[in-house]
């Protein structure tokens, strides 16, 4: 049996943990909250307890003011959040999860830790640690673009 080379299995992981969390997702009825909709979900589940507003989704997804505005405006079409006044300043305006954008939180939420069980069981603390390590290496030397 011939080996593969590096680049190879690399595709070959990330298109079979690709399907896998599709899959995945699908079951858990969350298939449509895999990019920015479902960064956005999941930071307001974890925040409930503060008033977050467009610049915190902004700064948390790394974004310009204009592309987390059009996040919100689509994500308030969708049903996911609704746009409040502030409890301590009315002239400010934050964002919550509705009660459906609740329902689905959930759903991520528990998506999440399963995927979680699934992919890392049988590993270590320090395979991990070590998986995160090579990563990190991997997207560093991919954003310099360069070889040396």
């Amino acid at each position: 049996m011939m080996k593969r080379d590096p680049i190879q299995e690399l595709k070959l992981f990330a298109n079979q943990l690709e399907v896998a969390i599709g899959n995945l997702a699908k079951e858990h009825g969350v298939e449509h909250l895999g990019g920015p909709q479902g960064h956005a979900v999941s930071y307001l589940y974890q925040h409930q307890d503060k008033e977050v507003f467009i610049k915190d989704i902004e700064r948390e997804q790394q974004v310009s003011k204009s592309v987390a505005s059009n996040l919100i405006k689509r994500m308030e079409k969708n049903g996911f959040v609704e746009i409040v006044p502030s409890k301590n300043d009315k002239r400010y305006k934050h964002v919550q999860l509705t009660a459906f954008g609740l329902k689905k939180a959930e759903k991520l939420h528990a998506f999440i830790q399963e995927m979680e069980k699934t992919i890392f069981k049988g590993l270590s603390r320090e395979d991990f640690d070590h998986i995160r390590r090579v990563v990190a290496q991997i997207r560093i030397n991919l954003a310099s673009g360069k070889q040396e």
